[in-house]
């Protein structure tokens, strides 16, 4: 039998049947408070990487609204909880950003996810930063590689779909 979780950890999802299941591998919870905790729900898509740069998540909901750090939040709840190496002014040593609608509020339909290199922090020689990108949809977790660039048209679209 699974450990109950708290609603307090944030990172868990309840299905219609009343069943919770834990997501804490996407929200890095840590009891020693070091890591960030993510917020999930019916839709969260968590971007790593590994260097000082400031990369930038977009998610854009069925209505074709985008969220990102020029729009944190939308009207159908989408929201922006973290905004990691934002304009080089603090470098994170595990950067992540991440955007999530809460449990229940998720509008149905398609969406798309992208990575950019919005500022190579580390240095006029970076021109390309690997990433992990993770998609959580139906309770389902897709996990990404990619590489972002400051190359014009570089950012790759990863769709995804949401169905009641």
């Amino acid at each position: 039998m699974a450990t109950p979780l708290s609603a307090d950890s944030g990172c868990y999802i309840e299905d219609d049947s009343g069943q919770v299941h834990d997501l804490t591998s996407l929200c890095n919870v840590s009891s020693g408070g070091g890591e960030t905790v993510l917020q999930t729900g019916d839709v969260q898509v968590t971007l790593r990487w590994d260097t000082s740069d400031d990369l930038d998540l977009v998610v854009v909901g069925p209505s074709g609204d985008a969220v990102s750090y020029f729009n944190p939040a939308i009207a159908s709840g989408g929201q922006l909880d973290v905004d990691a190496n934002a304009f080089c002014e603090s470098a994170s040593a595990a950067p992540v950003e991440n955007i999530f609608w809460p449990t229940g509020s998720a509008p149905t339909g398609d969406y798309g996810a992208f990575v950019m290199l919005s500022i190579p922090c580390s240095g006029p020689g970076t021109m390309a930063v690997n990433y992990t990108l993770t998609v959580l949809s139906q309770g389902q977790t897709t996990t990404y590689e990619g590489v972002a660039s400051l190359e014009s048209g570089n950012e790759t679209l990863y769709p995804f779909s949401l169905s009641q």
